[in-house]
């Protein structure tokens, strides 16, 4: 039995404190609402624009840069579709996964669209918007039909998606998607995913409050929380210990299918492509590094949006692509961290998430071996439990046959109450007499 994969596209914060928001915003032209709750302001310009959510992450400043790949780097939206012909998106090379009898390049519902407009909307052409990746010929598309043209799904259609997305050699994945609870089975797939080095990115989630969000707060996913144009967060954005960046989510504007070509949709949604965008931008310019390793420089070059280093709402900061590139040209280990991981284990084991992600893991040294017993000697453990007066607490244990041996092992006092200490042994003879003292 399938299970209903619902986007969060109808639930927002309270009347008052989305009209603070809008009065904090800047160049605000409507109340904010998460994505299709919010009324949509459509129209066309003659000239190029560019969204503030492509100035607020930098991207930019890596535009002149010359990739370095050996082919266009691979990006997938996982959505509802792709207005294929949009005249302001990419057709050559796009490719795509089917399924619920609906065909990856009919958006029915738009949502998929605006999601891929931010991430490679054709720049310089003089019409339309501008995006992360504004030139084609530096990345491709891969369009996974992951939710039908409702808006809906099922959690088996976008398992489905993004595994065509890792089969046609997808290096991002982006998610605007959320739904469900927790899965052992989902966690182990992300994992999965991550060790074949492939970077997925998801949007936090819109209710506005302290919820896990999935597949987002899985610790192989990007959970990415959504800002205002003001840098504020946005009143919809999810807040949790999974949340890991932020990225502008508030009255985006990008590429929708139809007449109108334009429009303005908020959402984490709509934060989840500028950093699935900055991530693809980066990894063209350095492909010798991880994934674990572009996620890593993202975090630690973005901007301080909250309290200093990592907090709930924002994560560790603001993506932002310029920082990012600058940290890297120092190498892919000084900007994101090791690369190589434990044997027998892969690249997932550095994926943490949220306020655990890129902080340095401490290496755990092994315990030194117990060297094995003399002759016919057998070890044996003494273990003990404090009451409620450990400082009290004392014991020796005497070899009574063997004077010149005496004492054989003591311990205490102890400082805490109610704990078992067992980390005591000794090697015996079988027959002998040994005295237990406790005080």
């Amino acid at each position: 039995m399938s299970t209903e994969y619902e986007q969060k596209i109808r639930r927002g914060g309270g009347v008052a404190e989305h009209i603070r928001e809008i009065q904090d915003a800047i160049g605000a032209t409507a109340d904010e609402l998460p994505e299709e709750d919010a009324e949509a302001h459509h129209g066309r310009r003659l000239a190029e624009e560019t969204p503030y959510g492509i100035d607020m992450v930098n991207a930019s400043y890596v535009w002149p840069k010359t990739p370095v790949m050996t082919e266009p780097i691979k990006i997938c939206v996982v959505d509802t579709g792709y207005d294929l012909g949009h005249e302001d998106l990419p057709t050559d090379g796009v490719q795509g996964y089917n399924q619920y009898s609906e065909l990856w390049s009919d958006d029915g519902n738009g949502h998929g669209t605006h999601c891929a407009g931010t991430i490679g909307a054709i720049g310089g052409n003089s019409i339309g918007v501008t995006s992360v990746n504004p030139d084609p010929s530096k990345f491709t598309f891969y369009i996974g039909k992951g939710l039908k043209n409702s808006g809906s799904g099922t959690l088996a259609g976008v398992k489905a998606a993004v595994e065509a997305c890792v089969e046609a050699g997808a290096k991002v994945i982006s998610l605007s998607l959320g739904g469900g609870g927790y899965s052992a089975i989902d966690n182990a797939s992300y994992e999965d995913i991550y060790d074949q080095n492939v970077l997925i990115v998801a949007a936090a989630g819109n209710d506005g409050n302290s919820a896990w969000s999935y597949p987002a707060s899985y610790p192989a996913v990007v959970s990415v929380a959504s800002l205002t144009s003001s840098g504020s967060r946005s009143s919809f954005s999810q807040y949790n210990d999974q949340v890991e960046i932020a990225a502008p989510g508030s009255n985006v504007k990008s590429t929708i299918p139809g007449d109108d070509k334009y429009g303005t949709k908020s959402g984490t949604s709509m934060a989840c492509p500028h950093v699935a965008g900055v991530a693809a931008l980066l990894w063209s310019h350095f492909p010798d590094c991880t994934n674990n390793q572009i996620r890593n420089a993202m975090i630690n070059s973005s901007v301080e949006s909250g309290s200093a280093g990592w907090d709930e709402y924002y994560g560790w900061g603001r993506v932002n692509a310029g920082n990012a590139y600058e940290l890297l040209k120092n190498g892919c280990e000084v900007a994101g961290g090791d690369s190589n991981p434990p044997a027998d284990e892969g690249l997932s084991y550095f994926a943490l998430g949220g306020k655990d992600q890129g902080v340095p893991q401490t290496p755990t040294i092994a315990p030194s071996p117990i060297p094995p017993c003399p002759g016919a000697q057998e070890r044996f453990e003494v273990q003990i439990l404090t009451d409620d007066y450990p400082g009290e607490t004392t014991w020796t244990l005497t070899d009574k046959c063997d004077a010149s041996i005496g004492e054989m092992m003591s311990g205490g006092p102890y400082s805490t109450s109610n704990t078992l200490y067992s980390d005591m042994s000794a090697c015996a003879d079988d027959g002998q007499q040994y005295e237990f003292i406790i005080n």
